[in-house]
C-alpha cells in the first residue's frame, strides 16, 4: 500500500503527456486530492499502534545490506500527510499556471513521489536518493519557471545542496561501518547502534549528519542558498522545497 502511495504521483506524470492541454491542471489536482485521501486513511488505520505499519523490505545491494525498505509509524504518516497537503495545495493554486503546464505539473508530481519517499524511507541509502532527487527536481523548478536571477540562484541552490549531500552521505557510511553487521539499514541500526564503543568516531559521524542536514534542511548558518531560491523560485515551488519537505 506505502509503495503504491510513494509512486502514484510518478505514474500519473508519465501519464500526464496523453492527457489534454487543458484538462493537465484539473488531472493533477485530482491525482494530488486522491492521494492526500489515500495518505489520511492509511493514518488513520494505523491509529496510535506502535511500530511499522504498511513495511515493504526488498534487498537491491544485498553486498551492503541496503535495500527498498519503506515503512510508516505515528511519526512519519502526519508528515506524509502534510506533504499530501502542502502538493494538493500547491495543484490547486497552479491551476492558473499558463507557462509550460504539463511540464510543470509532471515536475511537481515527481517531486511528491521524491518527498513522500524521504519520510518513508528505512534505509539510509534509499533516503538519500530521494533527498538528491528533490534537488534535481527543485534546480529545474526554479531554473525554468522562476523569477529575477533564477540560474543564478537554481545554480547556487544546486551547488549548495549538493554540498551538503556529500557530508551526509560520509555520516551515513560512518554509521555503515560502525554497525555490527554492517548495514543501512534504518530499523537494525536503531536495534544496535553503533559505534557505541568509538566516542570520537561517532562524534565526528554526528557531526557530519548535522552539518549536512543542516545545509540541507536549511540553518543558520547553512541557509545562505535559501534567500535567493525561495525568492526566484515561483510561489509552489518555494513551498515544495527541499527545506519545506
Amino acid at each position: 500500500m506505502l509503495t503504491f502511495v510513494i509512486f502514484f504521483p510518478l505514474v500519473a506524470a508519465l501519464l500526464l503527456p496523453v492527457v489534454p492541454r487543458r484538462g493537465v491542471p484539473w488531472a493533477w489536482v485530482a491525482v494530488s486530492v486522491v492521494e492526500l485521501v489515500l495518505v489520511a486513511a492509511m493514518w488513520a488505520a494505523h491509529g496510535t499502534r506502535d511500530g511499522f505499519s504498511y513495511e515493504a523490505d526488498v534487498r537491491w545491494i544485498p553486498s551492503v545490506r541496503a535495500g527498498y525498505h519503506v515503512g510508516a509509524d505515528g511519526l512519519s504518516l502526519p508528515l506524509l500527510t502534510l506533504t499530501a497537503v502542502l502538493f494538493a495545495a500547491c495543484a490547486v493554486y497552479s491551476v492558473r499556471q499558463e507557462r509550460r503546464v504539463r511540464a510543470f505539473a509532471m515536475l511537481f508530481l515527481f517531486l511528491e513521489t521524491v518527498c513522500l519517499g524521504v519520510f518513508a524511507a528505512l534505509d539510509l541509502l534509499l533516503f538519500f536518493v530521494f533527498f538528491d532527487l528533490s534537488i534535481v527536481g527543485m534546480y529545474f523548478v526554479i531554473l525554468v519557471w522562476g523569477h529575477a536571477e533564477s540560474a543564478r540562484s537554481a545554480l547556487k541552490f544546486f551547488l549548495y545542496t549538493f554540498l551538503g549531500s556529500l557530508v551526509l552521505l560520509l555520516g551515513f557510511i560512518g554509521l555503515y561501518l560502525g554497525a555490527d553487521p554492517h548495514t543501512f539499514d534504518m530499523v537494525e541500526l536503531i536495534r544496535n547502534p553503533p559505534l557505541e564503543d568509538a566516542p570520537a568516531i561517532a562524534g565526528l559521524t554526528l557531526l557530519a549528519l548535522g552539518i549536512g542536514l543542516g545545509i540541507k534542511t536549511p540553518v543558520v548558518p547553512f541557509h545562505t542558498w535559501l534567500p535567493p531560491a525561495h525568492t526566484d523560485a515561483p510561489a509552489a515551488g518555494s513551498r515544495s522545497s527541499p527545506g519545506s519537505c
